[in-house]
């Protein structure tokens, strides 16, 4: 669960700072410098979120197919017709 967890707070991390890294350096480059940085700071942020959402997905995806299997209380109640 806290390996999910990390994995989702570094995808987002990592796409703001590759967006901002991109962002200041276009700024650099075409002299230009809030523009690009908060423009591709924010979509990095929304690669980031939508990654986030894409992993939330697998993830939930998974655990419905690995739930646990009943208790023993759980089985005999079902074979005595309850």
């Amino acid at each position: 669960m806290a390996q999910t967890g990390w994995r989702m707070v570094i995808e987002l991390v990592s796409g703001l700072g590759i967006g901002a890294a991109l962002g200041y350096g276009f700024d650099v480059l075409f002299g230009t410098l809030p523009l690009f940085l908060v423009l591709l700071t924010l979509l990095g942020f929304a690669a980031g979120v939508q990654t986030m959402l894409r992993t939330a997905r697998e993830f939930s995806e998974t655990s419905d197919d690995t739930a646990p299997s009943r208790t023993g209380a759980e089985q005999r109640d079902e074979d005595r017709g309850r």
